[in-house]
């Protein structure tokens, strides 16, 4: 009878893992205690899913010897570290743990004007003349890239390439034509 028990729970231990699937949050949340474990002052710059969420890629700032470093996760909970040679430069560092879920933004994205299918998503912060949180990143086809504020809720556009991010409060920038030069004109 012992045997018996022993083999059940064994049983539905095994089988309730195979049906556990972490969130897009929880897959953050682990990626950071995995590149902790590598490098213990690992500090978050962004992480990536397409939709469905099965897995994330996050990238985190490591030490002088590794100074980035990429972290995949799957939603099953399993991790691949690759650490780089070259630093990343593209973000600033979030704290975690992140303030919205992805569940939220992506309500507040689909409740939004700018409302469609996206076909990835990213959480980050990135560098740029106007200081943001972490923003959820949607590339929302036939639209753009759609920003959405974690702290405020603010939903927005992105502009350009996607790099240069507009204050959606700001006044629509003035072009200042050059004078022509007086030497070289005709």
């Amino acid at each position: 009878m012992k045997r018996l028990f022993i083999i059940l729970c064994t049983a539905l231990f095994f089988l309730g893992c195979g049906t556990q699937k972490l969130t897009f949050t929880e897959m953050v949340n682990l990626s950071q205690e995995t590149a902790q474990d590598e490098i213990k002052t690992a500090a978050f710059y962004e992480a990536e899913a397409l939709p469905g969420v099965r897995a994330i890629r996050s990238i985190y700032r490591g030490s002088d010897l590794w100074p980035s470093m990429i972290v995949d996760v799957t939603r099953r909970g399993k991790t691949h570290v690759k650490k780089m040679s070259e630093p990343y430069m593209e973000c600033q560092v979030i704290d975690l743990p992140l303030k919205m879920t992805l569940e939220e933004a992506e309500t507040l994205l689909n409740s939004s004007q700018y409302k469609g299918t996206w076909t990835e998503v990213v959480v980050r912060s990135p560098l740029g003349p106007i200081r943001y949180p972490a923003l959820y990143i949607f590339t929302v086809e036939n639209v753009g890239w759609i920003a959405v504020n974690s702290i405020n809720k603010e939903v927005f556009p992105l502009t350009g390439s996607g790099e240069k991010i507009t204050d959606p409060g700001a006044k629509p920038p003035v072009k200042i034509q050059p004078k022509p030069d007086k030497c070289c004109s005709e």
